[in-house]
């Protein structure tokens, strides 16, 4: 109706809208053309470092005149250490913030080094820097700077984002000319739209705070980016993690919305600036599915702008996205509301409603998004699914409500296919060290009663809390505002009060359930509730109760059921006409939001350290968090940028690695079989074959992991060594695939038909 409503207005008609069209349209062909034009370089001969040069910044190449753009600058060297020597640019004479670049370290196992750097304003002044702590000896070669096309496309991105958010102004101004755009959903937009410029005001200072998991998911955001120019589609290993060996983390850590922020680097933006954006996508996200879910449950609108500013805007959910960087588990929070709108529908509406409704596919898309970004949380909310089954043990085995359960859970595992079958196939067949982490305990991360009703947080940094009680804790909870709706609920249930129309009785008792399972799942987030006892009875429990990390994790279904039971509280103090309640209910919820959540949110961002990062380079690439995705027996600490390593009798004539493809020409001269170990750490899924005859080569793991080709005695030839996913995997990327398509299909001839 919206569309044909629009089509109506033959907008593409109006002249200033075609003038606006035109503006936008010479703009990007702009870009275009500029992206067309060949890419310039500078080249500039080896400059001699005196030696015994004192530690500090040295200028090698300086009075470099170049115009606006993206750079990318490739620098040979020689060095005798590992980041002891960092190559940077720098110029005086442009504005602030008009050259942005983090440079680089050396590494003894390149021979160059090569990164990018933005340039805003025209210099005549450029320099390329040196900074040598003195603990070794330098060698620089020649210098290379190669214009790019990455200026443009940046600006070609943003001049489209400028455009949409122009376009769809102008057609809300001129629909709401003419058919009248309700009050109620002016309303709706603005509050929703608030709540996450909210949520997102960290994001838009030009800076990331600095979360413990920040870096780590960082590097996710780069192994994707550089899995796609190494050629992989999905990516699966990440090539240039862990000094070029490659880290199996988008196998074992599904980085499905991570593809975003990735296409943002590709196309020119930089480390930050495409993790703020992503994240602030992200908030607004889940401000929008979170009012949609509780505004479909509660049926006022202004009851779930107030939920959705209660979740979104969660002390938890601040603490895991902002304060942490928790990427993964923030990305999940976004789905949870899902779950639990396709649990009522089953549960609270009959079963005449949840069928028509679709009940299904809200936990579709739910579980889909979970397993796609973060598999803990998948886990719990499996837990919790048994929870409300096990609670409403005779409406699950009902025929409409069971189908409803069946298709939402096999819906999400097709279209989850192409990352379960990697992922089982090697947690299932290879020996990764995330199998051999059972020892880790969990219960003295738990959390003391107290932290689910503080309100006034700071930024501590303790989560194991040890000696010092809540000192310095993290601020991980639930609010103060949370804990009030469960306990006003329990006094009306308990006080007898609770009671309703009888239409209103499948909510009534989903409401009673839901209150007792949030009550398990915040008991089970205390170091009270015995976790040792449960991971020591047998290794199936001892690898689950490891794997959570945190019993903190369980607050993410704590929170969404707490405001499930605050949004009940506020339907029945309305329905009752209990306005006097009613409002002091919906003040607690703002002072509440405004004096902890916002209070939160405001100290964060002034007193947590923030990093400001533009290439990856500067961040380095061997940090692996746990390490939980290497090879069992991999020691980390000793990789580092290598070359080949050759047995007895082989020569090496020519080598070249590109991502994860390698390229060498070799012979055996021994009596011998003997091998060459490249830089790589030995996944399933390498193959080594013989350029010309295609003969398959052996391989197996080496010195410390590194995959090891096997070399027959008098062999000679061209070797390729590549990543090559196995054909089941391809099978699991077309059931997800097709399931999708099917799935999309459905959802728009269900649209066409109610249209009609």
């Amino acid at each position: 109706m919206i569309i044909q409503n629009l089509r109506a207005l033959k907008l593409l008609k109006n002249k200033s809208i075609r003038m606006i069209s035109s503006v936008f349209i010479i703009l990007m062909l702009f870009c275009i053309v500029k992206m067309i034009i060949p890419c310039r370089e500078y080249r500039f001969n080896a400059v001699d470092i005196p030696a015994g040069e004192e530690p500090g910044q040295t200028v090698i190449y300086e009075g470099i005149s170049l115009p606006p753009g993206v750079y990318r600058l490739e620098l040979e060297y020689s060095v005798d250490s590992d980041l002891q020597v960092l190559c940077s640019v720098a110029d005086g004479t442009v504005f602030s913030g008009g050259l942005l670049t983090n440079g680089e370290p050396l590494y003894q196992g390149l021979g160059s080094t090569e990164y990018h750097f933005w340039l805003f304003e025209k210099t005549d002044g450029l320099q390329v820097q040196i900074t040598n702590n003195g603990a070794g000896d330098l060698i620089t070669g020649n210098l290379k700077i190669s214009e790019t096309h990455l200026l443009w496309s940046m600006l070609l991105v943003i001049l489209i984002f400028i455009a949409i958010i122009s376009y769809t102004a102008i057609a809300f101004y001129f629909y709401d000319k003419n058919y009248s755009v309700s009050v109620e959903k002016k309303k709706i937009f603005f509050f929703v739209t608030l709540i996450g410029l909210v949520a997102s005001i960290p994001y838009l200072c030009g800076y990331s705070v600095s979360g413990a998991d920040l870096v780590y998911h960082l590097y996710r955001i780069e192994g994707i980016k550089d899995g796609m120019l190494s050629g992989q589609i999905p990516v699966r290993i990440d090539p240039e993690w862990l000094y070029g060996h490659g880290y199996a983390d988008a196998i074992f850590y599904c980085s499905s919305l991570l593809y975003f922020p990735a296409v943002l680097r590709l196309l020119g933006f930089t480390v930050t600036a495409s993790y703020n954006f992503y994240c602030v996508i992200l908030n607004f996200a889940t401000a929008w599915i979170s009012f949609y879910c509780f505004y479909r449950i509660f049926g006022k609108w202004w009851n779930g702008v107030i939920c959705c500013a209660l979740y979104t805007l969660s002390v938890y959910r601040i603490y895991k996205l902002l304060i942490t960087s928790a990427l993964g588990e923030g990305s999940a929070l976004t789905f949870i509301p899902l779950v639990i709108l396709g649990l009522y529908k089953i549960f609270a509406e009959n079963e005449e409603e949840a069928g028509n409704r679709g009940a299904w596919i809200p936990i579709m898309l739910g579980f889909a998004g979970l397993i796609q970004t973060h598999v803990l949380t998948c886990e719990i909310t499996a837990l919790s699914m048994i929870l409300f089954c096990a609670a409403n043990i005779r409406k699950v085995f009902r025929k409409k409500n069971l189908l409803e359960l069946l298709k939402g859970a096999m819906s999400a595992i097709a279209v989850s296919m192409w990352f379960l079958v990697p992922f089982l196939d090697y947690y299932l067949t290879q020996d990764m060290h995330i199998k051999h982490v059972s020892a880790r305990t969990i219960q003295d991360r738990g959390l003391y009663p107290a932290h689910l009703a503080f309100h006034f947080w700071s930024v501590g940094k303790n989560t194991p809390m040890g000696d010092n009680g809540m000192q310095y804790s993290h601020p991980v909870g639930i609010g103060l505002v949370l804990v009030v709706g469960l306990i006003f609920f329990l006094i009306l249930w308990f006080s007898g009060r609770l009671q309703g129309k009888n239409n209103d009785a499948g909510k009534r008792t989903f409401a009673k359930k839901t209150a007792i399972i949030s009550l398990i799942f915040l008991i089970m987030s205390l170091n009270i509730f015995p976790w040792d006892k449960i991971q020591g009875m047998n290794s199936v429990f001892a690898a689950l109760v490891s794997s959570l990390q945190f019993p903190n994790r369980f607050l993410g279904w704590g929170t969404i059921c707490l405001v499930f039971m605050f949004g009940y509280c506020l339907q029945f103090l309305s329905d009752f006409g209990k306005q006097k309640w009613l409002l002091i209910f919906i003040i607690v919820a703002i002072a509440g939001i405004t004096t902890s959540d916002l209070y939160l949110l405001d100290y964060t961002n002034a007193k947590q350290t923030t990093y400001t990062l533009y290439n990856e380079e500067g961040m380095g690439v061997g940090y692996t968090s746990g390490g939980e995705y290497r090879p069992e027996k991999t020691d980390t600490e000793k990789i580092t940028f290598a070359g080949p390593v050759l047995g007895d009798g082989v020569k090496l004539d020519a080598y070249e690695k590109r991502y994860l493809h390698i390229s060498m020409q070799c012979s055996n001269l021994g009596t011998t079989d003997s091998y060459i170990e490249v830089p790589l750490l030995f996944y399933k899924g390498y193959a080594a074959e013989e350029k010309n005859t295609g003969e398959k080569m052996e391989l197996c793991a080496g010195t410390n992991q590194v995959v090891r080709v096997l070399i027959p005695s008098g062999f000679k030839g061209e070797l390729d060594i590549k990543f090559v996913p196995p054909f089941y995997w391809r099978i699991g990327e077309l059931v997800s695939f097709t399931t999708t398509i099917l799935l999309i299909t459905l959802w728009f001839r269900q649209r066409r038909s109610r249209n009609v």
